[in-house]
This record gives C-alpha cells, sequence and structure tokens, in this order.
C-alpha cells in the first residue's frame, strides 16, 4: 500500500523532545488545597508551588523545568547559605508539598543576573542548565563501537521527540477529535525498508556494476542504525537487543518497501522497574507509528490505516485508551491509574494524543505525551 502523494513531506525531523530554561509570564495563581500559606503559579501547563503572595499573574519570572541539572554556582546563588531547599546532585525535580506536586523552579530574573532580558527566550546556556541524562541502560554497556554517521542511510529518520503537553497545553482545541494511547516504558524501536543510498566509494561501486538493490532493510533505536555492509551488520551496541527482537516477530517478512515503523522494545531489564509480565531475559515488540518514505517524500498513516495495518501484519499496537472528542480532564485522568497494556505493572507511564488525521502545527507533527504524575513521583523519569 502506498498513500504518498506528490509533494508531501513529514515536518523536518527533530532530535528530541523540547528541552529549554525560558523567560516566560505567569499565566494564572491558584489556590493550594492544602496549605494557607502556599499557591501555585502557573506557566505554560507546568503547576510550580509557590509562596502565597510571591507572585502574581504576568509577573516575568526563568522557568527551570523538571529533569533540570543546574550548576554549583548558581544553585548557591539561588538558594544560599542555610537555604532549606537542597538538591540532589544538582538535579531539579518533580516534588510533592502537602499532597499536591509541584513541577520546575521558579526564578526571579534579576536574581539570575541576566545579561540581556528577552520574553520567551531560552537561557539554558546562559546560566550553564542543562537536561538531565540517565545512565547507559545496561543492555547498551557492551563493547560499544564508534557511530559510522556517515555510511548511516539518511532516509531512515528518527523519530524524534514527543514534545510534553505542559509546554503547549493549548496545541489541541476542546472537542477536536483525537487518538489517546497508552505510553509503554520500553526503548524506542525503528525498523523498515528505505531506499538504497551509496554513500560511500564500496556501495558506489556495488551501484555502478548493478548489484545494489532498491530498498535496503535498516533498523535500530532511535539513536542509532544497523544496516548491512560488506555482508556483515554493523552495530553500535555490543549486545544486538532490537535485531533480537525483530528476529524474534519475523518483523523483516511483514515490511513493505518504504515503510518505516516506530515502536517500543520492552521487557526484562529494558526499564528498571518495568518489565510488564516479562520473564528474565524475554523481550517483546510493539509498534505505536507508521512512516511512508519514498525519498524526500513522506507521510505518517492516519490513526486508523495504522492500526488497521498493524493487524494485519500481527504487530503488536499500543492500547488506544481513548477515541473522541479532545477533554483536557479526560486526558489527565487517562494518566492515572495502572498500565493498560499489563494491568499488573503497576503506574501508567503517561499517554500520548494525536489527532485521527494526521496534521501540521507551530511545533511540527501534532503530537504531545502527557506523563503520569504518580510515575514522576518516583525515581523512573530516566527514558519518558
Amino acid at each position: 500500500m502506498n498513500i504518498i502523494k506528490k509533494g508531501q513531506k513529514v515536518s523536518e525531523e527533530k532530535e528530541g523532545s523540547e528541552y529549554k530554561v525560558p523567560l516566560t509570564t505567569i499565566k494564572e495563581i491558584l489556590p493550594h488545597n492544602n496549605a494557607t500559606s502556599l499557591e501555585f503559579a502557573v506557566v505554560y501547563g507546568f503547576k510550580v508551588i509557590v509562596v502565597k503572595g510571591q507572585y502574581k499573574p504576568n509577573d516575568t519570572v526563568i522557568f527551570i523545568p523538571p529533569d533540570s541539572i543546574i550548576p554549583q554556582e548558581l544553585e548557591n546563588k539561588l538558594f544560599g547559605e542555610g537555604s532549606k531547599i537542597k538538591l540532589n546532585k544538582h538535579r531539579v525535580r518533580q516534588i510533592k508539598i502537602r499532597g499536591e506536586y509541584s513541577q520546575g523552579m521558579l526564578v526571579n530574573p534579576e536574581d539570575a543576573e541576566l545579561p540581556t532580558i528577552e520574553l520567551e527566550a531560552d537561557y539554558q546556556k546562559v546560566l550553564g542548565i542543562t537536561k538531565y541524562e540517565p545512565p547507559q541502560a545496561h543492555y547498551q554497556t557492551g563493547t560499544v563501537k564508534k557511530r559510522d554517521k556517515k555510511n548511516e542511510n539518511p532516509f531512515f529518520h528518527k523519530y524524534g521527540g514527543i514534545d510534553n503537553f505542559k509546554w503547549y497545553p493549548d496545541l489541541f482545541t476542546e472537542g477536536e477529535m483525537v487518538s489517546i494511547t497508552e505510553k509503554i516504558h520500553g526503548s524506542n524501536i525503528r525498523f523498515g525498508y528505505v531506499p538504497y543510498v551509496a554513500n560511500n566509494p564500496w556501495r558506489k561501486l556495488l551501484k555502478f556494476l548493478k548489484l545494489t538493490p532498491q530498498w535496503e532493510w535498516v533498523y535500530g533505536s532511535n539513536n542509532v542504525q544497523y544496516q548491512q555492509k560488506f555482508n556483515k551488520q554493523t552495530g553500535y551496541y555490543g549486545t544486538d537487543v532490537y535485531g533480537a527482537v525483530l528476529a524474534k516477530y519475523n518483523a523483516k517478512d511483514k515490511v513493505e518497501h518504504g515503510e518505516i515503523w516506530y515502536g517500543e522494545l520492552y521487557g526484562d531489564g529494558i526499564q528498571g522497574g518495568y518489565n510488564y509480565g516479562c520473564k528474565n531475559g524475554e523481550h517483546k515488540l510493539l509498534v505505536f507509528d507508521l512512516k511512508y518514505q519514498n525519498g524526500t517524500d513522506a507521510k505518517y498513516a492516519d490513526a486508523q490505516i495504522f492500526a488497521d495495518i498493524a493487524k494485519e501484519r500481527g504487530f503488536e499496537v499500543a492500547p488506544e485508551l481513548y477515541r473522541g472528542p479532545f477533554n483536557i480532564d479526560k486526558a489527565k485522568e487517562l494518566t492515572k491509574g495502572d498500565s493498560v497494556l499489563v494491568p499488573a505493572q503497576k503506574v501508567i507511564e503517561g499517554i500520548v494524543i494525536k489527532p485521527l488525521l494526521e496534521q501540521e502545527s507551530t511545533i511540527g507533527r501534532k503530537l504531545l505525551k502527557l506523563i503520569s504524575e504518580k510515575y514522576l513521583e518516583k525515581d523512573q523519569t530516566e527514558f519518558h
């Protein structure tokens, strides 16, 4: 099946989900239900607990989002000697204060001594703040080979990142038809047949001799791709868990030319505490997106087309939790409780929201994730 029309293109691939430390304004102030001396300051869609009366709507602040690492010098300046606030390894996290969640920190621009003031500018580099990077997963700690970027197939696009709903709380309008699926806590996997590219001398020679195929099978994690080179499989991690799980599902025989499938590799040892009922050494695959890629023309499959094709090919899909008119309260409610994929797996990681029909938006492809606050309460934020 080919649903690409001439000239159809997906938005430029992103390297990852949104991360910034912006100078912004407070949208509103909300009461704290369990503390008369505290309240919430709302920036974007994040709620930050502050001392009552400290801020008012439209005040200008620097917002430091959760999972930020603050340099020691700035931390000393912000909290000062004798401060009751202590960061663990300089990391800003979601915390719970009097039974309510607080996500991120607000800083007065004067306290940060910014060299310039520009509303909505990103000050992470100016302040030396960086995004928290998780430790390498154990299945990635084998003999690591040097990534061979120049020989990678340029048509095998990364999935990029799914932006957090709280950065864009108004992207989906009330009543808009959407599909909401469970976000599974695994490792991103991609695989498919993309146009063969002669991007090194050996490949150029094979193409000249007419010994090359039109399409080539490529797979890997979101950051690393595996492909045939001199009839040997190249890799980045010492253990090819991605190839093993694809072989288990006979994925190579289920994929048509011009298709790139995106999914999650999950199971034993992939994410701490989230094995979704898998036994020791057991890994599973589910898919959540399909892109048709033919040269520079590309298009993601609409939600129903994706679901139908995945079922036809025998792929497990991320559970659809809701389909219908978008409602923010409904979406938030779906982030509560246990996993739907495997109910015995306690605490759902979150949800992914997409329109029923693929759309572009101000941030590129219209697609957002909303992470469970209960999930963020624990030390499980590494790979969401």
